[in-house]
């Protein structure tokens, strides 16, 4: 279905049945001009379209090495090590001064913490992803404790006993992951990694948990959320401000309607993948401040630039994946919460993309994709393995 929509693309760049010359666009592509193409823009439609086809491409390469599922062990704690590496840096660079971006003087986002990134919300989307990827980590590794069976102060005493002695660092890990995420500064970052890591947690406990006792649950959980509010109390109090600042003043919501005025123009044929800026320019008044290369929310960017059915029928695409992977968490066992990773991350760009355009970042978007496809490839293995034990489930 991807695949399909991809070829939409290619397909907006070179069907000559368009017409853009009521919206006073000027060719971006004069030897297209006379052709009328669907897109005002058929390089761009190109261009991104190819975006697109490349995540295709890549998924398929992720999900065939995945061909074990410790593989996927292994790549989950690599995008979670990737992610601890860049929380790091960022927060290095936060502490000693915030001035710059790599080697470039910083020129916005000086209170934020963006690592190597310049915008503070598409470093949020990918610090929440090595985020989730650390605490599926630490959800596999503490369950295979579990399995052993121990129970009450022998558990407590063998799970702080072999974290000492091998994994040390996760906890270190993920805390300061999360502390890079509430130091962003970003509203929708924040909200949509907050409410994915905490579905992670409910999707990921598996069997070896169903006898525990429910106090101990409420423990767990409670202890958590008191964590996650210390963190917010110390390191969160720009972050606080921001969340209660009006967000009726905020450009991207006064520029939504021009969006949807678009849209409504050419609901159908969309303007062209990547064509946004130069139709959008035409709808703007020239004494409007600010300028808008992105629609800040990219189901609105879609619709607005592949067409209504096209955007769904993406979306479809993406729902087929996620309903795949929730019919397969009664298989996961050990590895439910790698399952319930591409379900989480997919919860958290989804609530994140209603306000912005993290997903048009290449390193959140592939990082993104490998973690689907490695939660599809993992959830497909742990079918077959429970199939091949238990011959009466298929």
């Amino acid at each position: 279905m991807v695949l399909a929509f991809v070829g939409w693309g290619f397909a907006q760049a070179f069907l000559p049945i368009g017409s853009s010359p009521e919206l006073a666009i000027p060719s971006v592509d004069a030897s297209l001009e006379r052709l009328a193409t669907i897109s005002v823009s058929p390089s761009r439609t190109i261009a991104v379209s190819s975006f697109f086809l490349s995540h295709v491409l890549f998924a398929y390469l992720v999900f065939g090495f995945v061909d074990r599922r410790d593989r996927g062990v292994q790549l989950v704690r690599f995008c979670g090590i990737v992610g601890l590496i860049y929380a790091a840096y960022g927060f290095t660079v936060f502490v000693s001064g915030n001035e710059t971006v790599l080697w470039y003087e910083k020129w916005t986002g000086h209170e934020s913490l963006t690592s190597s990134f310049v915008n503070r919300n598409s470093y949020a989307a990918y610090a929440g992803l090595g985020l989730q990827c650390l605490v599926a980590y630490a959800f596999y590794w503490t369950q295979a404790e579990l399995a052993e069976n121990r129970t009450g102060r022998e558990l407590y005493r063998h799970l702080l006993e072999t974290m000492l002695q091998k994994a040390w660092w996760l906890p270190i890990a993920i805390l300061l992951t999360a502390t890079a995420v509430i130091l962003t500064n970003s509203r929708a970052g924040f909200v949509s990694v907050a409410l994915g890591v905490f579905v992670l947690f409910l999707l990921s406990p598996n069997r070896y948990q169903r006898s525990a006792n429910w106090g101990k649950r409420v423990a767990a959980y409670s202890t958590g959320l008191a964590i996650a509010a210390g963190l917010f109390y110390l390191s969160g109090q720009t972050l606080d401000t921001r969340l209660q600042k009006d967000t009726s003043a905020d450009r991207r919501f006064i520029n939504y309607p021009h969006v949807v005025e678009a849209i409504e123009d050419r609901p159908l044929l969309g303007y062209g993948l990547g064509a946004f800026d130069p139709v959008h320019l035409t709808y703007r008044s020239p004494d409007e401040p600010g300028w808008f290369s992105r629609a800040h929310s990219d189901y609105l960017e879609l619709a607005h630039t592949a067409g209504i059915p096209a955007a769904v029928w993406f979306l479809m695409a993406l729902g087929i994946a996620i309903v795949f992977l929730v019919r397969r968490l009664v298989f996961g066992l050990q590895y439910r919460a790698f399952i319930a990773l591409g379900i989480t991350t997919s919860l958290q760009l989804a609530i994140h993309s209603t306000v912005d355009f993290s997903l048009q970042m290449p390193a959140v978007s592939y990082l993104w994709v490998a973690i689907l496809a490695v939660s599809l490839a993992i959830a497909h293995r742990c079918e077959l393995a429970q199939k091949r034990d238990n011959p009466g489930l298929g």
